[in-house]
């Protein structure tokens, strides 16, 4: 049964965009460490199996707290020379900033009405400006999962490129 204010799929579309977000960024972390050391570990405990808490890592590119717009661009930049068409979306950081920091609330109360992700800039001088402003249908989950998705496969083949 459907919890209120979701349509009956949205969990599934919203856990499965997330999921494929997290990719990307591994996949990109994983790419740019590859740069960096040569390999894909360098002899470091750098991936999350042989991580404990409270231990100390030299910083990298899975360690550091690089956003993702971040990751894209460095990853751009190291892929636009010699295969431009393997570049990813800076605009996919939008899609993840507003599901990070927006809100998203139903315009009606009934089961299978579409969430509203509304995301709004700091405020300045008493105003609020939004920024993102999207309705959470099959067809938008749809389409940024697929965005998500060729990213992380363009990513993966950037890999086989570079190694």
């Amino acid at each position: 049964m459907p919890g209120l204010n979701s349509t009956p799929n949205h969990a599934q579309w919203m856990g499965t965009l997330i999921v494929n977000l997290q990719s990307l960024e591994f996949a990109l972390r994983a790419f740019l460490h590859n740069c960096e050391t040569g390999s894909a570990n360098h002899g470091e405990p750098t991936f999350l199996e042989n991580i404990t808490e409270g231990q100390q890592l030299a910083e990298n590119a899975f360690t550091n707290y690089d956003a993702l717009r971040d990751l894209i661009d460095k990853y751009n930049n190291k892929i636009r020379p010699t295969n431009p068409d393997l570049e990813v979306d800076p605009g996919i950081t939008r899609i993840r900033d507003a599901l990070a920091h927006g809100r998203i609330a139903s315009q009606s109360p009934l089961a299978n009405a579409p969430q509203r992700l509304v995301k709004y800039a700091r405020p300045k001088h008493g105003l609020v400006r939004v920024t993102d402003c999207y309705t959470l249908t099959k067809e938008w989950f749809d389409e940024k999962i697929r965005l998500v998705a060729e990213s992380v496969r363009r990513v993966a083949r950037a890999m086989t490129l570079f190694q």
